[in-house]
């Protein structure tokens, strides 16, 4: 049986919708886990809206432990700094080591921005598989919303 905990904060939907709300975070987390399914992957997913409360969260059957934080930090990292986690690990990689000291900074990927035309509206955190197939979930989660 999946965990599943969703907080409805907010009530109606569309692909323009001027803020992330419960049927949407549900919807990108279907996408993540169909996705995952269909490699056999166990993963863990976290939506956050853009003021970074947890909006959605759901650990798939068989998913470790350690993913159900994991998620939600790439998600709330994400979201902060309104970009990929993966942008950390890149700036870690090229020498920008002090920033693993600054809060709320996940260098690790997983974490993707959730934009819709180009507005900045909450984050995806995906945690689960390798880190770089993490984010290969979130990415593919987020490509109806274009």
């Amino acid at each position: 049986m999946l965990l599943k905990i969703s907080l409805i904060l907010m009530f109606s939907f569309s692909a323009s919708a001027q803020e992330l709300n419960a049927k949407l975070a549900k919807q990108i987390a279907e996408k993540a886990f169909e996705y995952a399914a269909k490699k056999k992957w166990k993963i863990t997913v976290a939506i956050v809206n853009s003021e970074g409360n947890l909006l959605y969260f759901e650990r798939g059957d068989g998913a470790h432990l350690g993913s159900v934080k994991s998620s939600q930090e790439k998600a709330f990292s994400s979201n902060a700094f309104q970009r990929p986690t993966s942008a950390f690990v890149e700036a870690v990689a090229s020498g920008r080591t002090g920033l693993v000291t600054g809060a709320n900074i996940i260098a690790i990927e997983g974490g993707v921005p959730i934009v819709i035309k180009g507005k900045h509206l909450g984050a995806l955190g995906v945690s689960g598989v390798r880190a770089i197939e993490d984010e290969e979930i979130a990415n593919e989660a987020l490509k109806f919303l274009k």
